[in-house]
């Protein structure tokens, strides 16, 4: 965690923001201090990626603050931030190899696509090995799996020397094995003195993995740990629908208020 001292890793303060003249994010306050893990959950239209947009400077700020690592956000995204965009959103087929996607990462800092130095190169090796894919490193990254994918992106990302990641929906369109194993990356990341963002749909995987939770729709709803911010109310609040909670000792699981499909018939009467 953040020394006293140490200036917050995001602080958006009386945030309004979104695209052209259209407001998509309203009177946001949010803080996360260096060493943090939150997730932000929330509807789709509810501006998640926007939030995460808006600290890569790429939504428009119409009111507010918006800092990281207590500099306010411009155009140009700062050094130690890396943002790990959504799987579905890039064109895996595209003929790239491992290393060379991971060294796109230096492009914001270099202006130089493709050519880079023998030190880049290493630096790109180096964090390729840290996430367990150097192996892979000359590989096409269409023949990857959605796991290596994953690490790929979380390399590109990194080798800026981040101090701050972002990621978009990191475990959409993944298997229940690479979702496990992206938390234990992430976890592993985070144990390393990294602050962690991330922007999800898994109610019940945010809740049962993360320490904080964010419930947004336009403005945040609840901020909190999972056990205080996942209720009836804030639901209903966030979603606007319906959803039980279930408590399971220090953990909690959400599921519809009803089955929406599939109801059975009710049994025979044996009255004749």
């Amino acid at each position: 965690m953040a020394s006293l001292n140490e200036p917050p890793a995001v602080d958006l303060a009386g945030v309004v923001a979104g695209y052209g003249r259209a407001a998509v994010l309203e009177g946001i306050d949010l803080r996360v201090d260096s060493g943090e893990l939150v997730g932000i959950v929330g509807p789709s239209g509810a501006g998640k990626t926007t939030l995460l947009r808006l600290l890569t400077g790429e939504a428009a700020r119409y009111d507010g603050r918006v800092r990281l690592f207590g500099e306010d956000v411009t155009a140009r995204p700062p050094r130690r931030l890396g943002l790990v965009p959504q799987l579905g959103s890039l064109d895996w087929d595209f003929p790239l190899r491992v290393r060379q996607a991971v060294l796109l990462g230096l492009a914001p800092e270099t202006g130089r696509v493709p050519w880079f130095s023998r030190p880049e190169h290493r630096r790109a090796d180096a964090m390729l090995d840290r996430l367990g894919i150097l192996e892979y490193a000359n590989r096409p990254i269409s023949d990857l799996s959605g796991g290596q994918k994953q690490r790929v992106l979380l390399a590109r990302a990194l080798v800026r020397d981040a101090d701050l990641l972002l990621l978009d929906e990191p475990t959409s369109g993944v298997d229940i094995a690479t979702r496990h194993d992206v938390l234990h990356l992430l976890g592993e990341l985070n144990a390393d003195g990294i602050t962690i963002v991330l922007t999800t749909h898994d109610l019940n995987w945010v809740a049962t993995h993360l320490p904080r939770i964010v419930c947004l729709n336009r403005g945040v709803v609840a901020d909190g740990p999972p056990t205080q911010v996942i209720t009836t109310e804030n639901l209903v609040l966030t979603y606007g629908a319906p959803m039980r909670v279930i408590h399971d000792g220090a953990s909690v699981v959400v599921v519809d208020e009803e089955p929406l499909v599939g109801r059975l018939p009710a049994a025979p009467s044996d009255a004749v």
